[in-house]
């Protein structure tokens, strides 16, 4: 029976990818180590000056749609984004996990508008009407267990905001995460799409340039 050998440059890219997704899980498991042992006291703090310094941006001012994950456990608190958002007559719209790693959002107008979901996470009943990104403003705050200043993100594992930015590039998506999460680089796959900008508890701070500008397009 003949072999044949396999390429050198096959047998590179395999130990290449091995290291980037050992790397990914050193720094996840890193970070999440580091949100758990931020107390209460402290996170809440953290997360009342981020919440101000998004409101008092421009980034905020323009949006007309927001897009935006529902908190749970030591995630960066998004509800008083929503409640302030809800005052202020913005749409707001959060994600429903569906088969194939992929999510959708949809319009929410009050907590109520959601149930326990996918990994017991709450998500939008399924009367809450699907957005249409067709053009305005649009903003999307992305959670993540780390960031870099470069627009890297490192998310959970699943790929979700991955596959749902690559669909929907003209989206000003940010990262929403305390300073202590931002590193010098995050490890990136080719399949991981970066962001526009980073909201910290100290600065909103949006990239120009590869076509990106602080707003983007898509309404409810």
């Amino acid at each position: 029976m003949r072999r044949f050998a396999v390429p050198f440059f096959v047998m590179m890219q395999s130990d290449q990818a091995a290291l980037l997704t050992a790397a990914k899980k050193a720094l996840r498991r890193e970070m999440q180590q580091r949100r758990k042992a931020i107390p209460p006291q402290e996170k809440a703090a953290l997360d009342s000056a981020m919440q101000e310094q998004f409101f008092a941006s421009e980034l905020y001012r323009k949006a007309e749609l927001l897009l935006t994950f529902l908190s749970v456990g030591e995630e960066p608190d998004t509800r008083a984004i929503l409640r302030r958002a809800w005052a202020d007559g913005k749409v707001t719209a959060v994600p429903k996990c569906l088969s194939g790693h992929r999510m959708q959002f949809y319009v929410i107008k009050d907590f109520s508008d959601c149930v326990p979901g996918m990994y017991d996470i709450p998500e939008p009943k399924d009367t809450c009407p699907e957005v249409r990104l067709t053009g305005g403003n649009v903003v999307c705050l992305v959670p993540g267990l780390a960031f870099d200043r470069k627009g890297a993100r490192l998310g959970y594992g699943g790929g979700y905001y991955d596959r749902f930015l690559q669909k929907h590039p003209f989206i000003c998506a940010v990262g929403y995460g305390a300073e202590r999460f931002v590193v010098d680089a995050v490890p990136e796959e080719d399949t991981d799409q970066r962001l526009w900008g980073l909201i910290t508890e100290n600065m909103v701070e949006v990239r120009n340039g590869e076509q990106k500008t602080e707003s983007g397009g898509g309404t409810a």
